[in-house]
Order: structure tokens, then sequence, then C-alpha cells
């Protein structure tokens, strides 16, 4: 970057030399120390940039000599390089005109400095500002943005809509090394948050507990109708058991809620690598996570209808008096 090298930072005034980290405003091609420029946070004049300011070279030819340790153009008023610290010599009377020859033929060629740095520095800007999605997943997963083993786009693609709120959330786990973060959404809804993400495992799973934890409830109906099935249970028995199932229900709403997430991240990472090694084109695999990932308002009302289904099934098992029932519960 030699046209940069001896120039004044335009984040902190000291030099730019040769150690320095530098990158160049994308808009107007200003130099700044990256340290100084992500503190910032934007270029410092910005404000200009709609009117078409363009950073010029801030030094003379007549001002400018040639560094004999770095080959670097610097002033001729210090007494050390601006660019690599070392001492600069007396000038000679025969090296001034090729200083300047030199000096000419740097601020005269027609080249775009600022355009080398362009897409580098934009990327950058995207980066940290446009998608901090990226920069979360980099820092939790490694440059390689591999979670799971899974690659970044082919979480996205599976995600949908959601994906940044989940990656983002995934990040935060694996650089707190946990498997918890809260999910309102497992936790008010259930198994019915499983199945609209189409995690069918612990969609079944919990809803196969819900069922489990119904069992009390069930038999204390039965009992109330007066079912002959229910004769030889005791009502203290019953009470307890109802005790018991009640707390065993809001430890799986709090498992579900604060675990839903990553026995999501499970499901999900199991089906993205399946998918990936049933289809190896790229287009094609997109498509089908596209497909197979995603929501699925169909599965709730699948679930929904279940439930009705054993709901009625549980009916069955309820004794005649069914008015005794209607009475319990006004």
């Amino acid at each position: 970057m030699p046209k940069y090298y001896g120039c004044p930072c335009e984040g902190c005034g000291k030099p730019l030399t040769l150690q320095d980290d530098i990158v160049v405003c994308p808009d107007c091609g200003a130099p700044y120390h990256r340290t100084c420029y992500e503190k910032m946070g934007l270029c410092i004049h910005a404000p200009a940039h709609g009117a078409g300011y363009e950073w010029k070279f801030p030094y003379q030819d007549a001002q400018l000599r040639t560094c004999p340790a770095c080959g670097e153009r610097t002033l001729r008023s210090e007494s050390v390089c601006r660019c690599c610290g070392a001492a600069l010599p007396p000038e000679s009377s025969a090296e001034q005109p090729n200083d300047r020859a030199a000096a000419s033929a740097e601020q005269n060629r027609d080249f775009d400095y600022s355009g080398m740095y362009r897409d580098e520095m934009y990327r950058n800007f995207t980066e940290k500002v446009v998608d901090p999605v990226h920069r979360n997943v980099r820092a939790a997963f490694g440059k390689d943005e591999l979670i799971d083993g899974v690659p970044y786009q082919d979480w996205v693609d599976f995600i949908g809509t959601a994906a940044p709120v989940y990656l983002n959330d995934y990040s935060q786990m694996q650089l707190r090394h946990s498997k918890i973060s809260l999910s309102f959404s497992a936790l008010l809804f259930g198994p019915f948050y499983f199945f609209y993400r189409k995690a069918w495992k612990p969609a079944f799973g919990f809803l196969a507990a819900e069922l489990l934890l119904f069992v009390p409830t069930l038999i204390s109906m039965m009992q109330t109708t007066g079912s002959p099935l229910t004769a030889g249970i005791s009502a203290s028995a019953l009470v307890a058991l109802s005790r018991i199932m009640s707390l065993l229900s809001f430890a799986l709403m709090l498992v579900r809620g604060l675990y839903g997430k990553w026995l999501y991240r499970r499901s999900a990472a199991a089906r993205i690598r399946r998918i990936r090694a049933e289809f190896p084109d790229p287009e094609q695999r997109r498509a089908v996570l596209n497909a197979q990932g995603g929501v699925s308002i169909a599965a709730c009302i699948g679930a929904f209808i279940l439930l009705m289904i054993v709901g009625s099934l549980c009916s069955m098992l309820l004794g005649p008096d069914l008015n005794a029932l209607v009475g319990t519960f006004i």
C-alpha cells in the first residue's frame, strides 16, 4: 500500500507505518489504522460522501524524499522515516532529482488505489455492520462456519426466515458452552412448537410425555363417572399421584423452555447431515433443505387432530355417570 505509508491516519493523525494494519474508506479512499476505523464505526468524511468527496494525497512533491532503508516516500523535514522509523541520512544533491521524479511518478500515476482495497473493505464493512450473524457464528464456531459439522448456508436454507435468530442463539450457546437458551414458544406451546419447526423426535416425545402426565387426571375422571376400571384405586393414592404428575408437568415445561432450541438444533443438524449425504449437488440440496426445513402449520393441525382422537378414545373409558363429571368442573 505504498500510497498510504507515511500519510496521517484520518482517525488519530499518527503516520501510517509499514507495520500498521491499514484500511481504506470504500467511499472516499481515506486511509485509517484498522483499529481507529473500527472504533469510529464510519469514515470521518462520511457527511461529505454524498457531495462526492475524495481523499487526496496530502503532500507535495517538494516535501518528499525516498527513504534508503524501506524505499517508501517520507517527509524531507523529518529526521526519521515515517514509514519504517529508520534514521534518514543527509540528502545529496544527486538523489534529489531522482526523488522528485519518483514522487512525480507516484503522484501522476493514473491508478485508483482506493479501488484496490474497495472489495476487501466492503466485505469487512458488510461483515461487521450489515450481517452481524456471520460475525457471531465465526466467533463461536470458527472461520469455516461449521455448526455441528454443517455449513452456515445449509442452516440458513433449512431454518428459513428465522435463521438469523436461531444462529445467533446457537452462537451464544457455543460461546457459553451451554445447551440452555430460553424459548418462550417451546415453553408456552409445548409439543406444538416442535411440530411447527418439524423437529419430529422431540415433538412426538413431548406429546407422549404430556399424554402420560394426563393419566392421573383421566383416572380421576373415570372414578368420578363411576367407571368399574378404577374400582381398586384408592383416593389417597390418586391424589398423591396427581401431585407427583403436576410437579413432573412443571419440570417438563421448564425443560422445553430451556432446552427447546438445543433439541431443535440437534434434530435439524441430523436431518441436514442426512440430506447432505443424499444430495451432493448444491442446487438440488438447497431445494431439498428448503422443502424439508422451515415450518409447518399442517403439522400443528395434524397434532391437534391426533390429540382429539386420543381424547375421544379416552372418553370411551369413562363411566356411565357423565353428569357427575360435568358437576365437577362447574
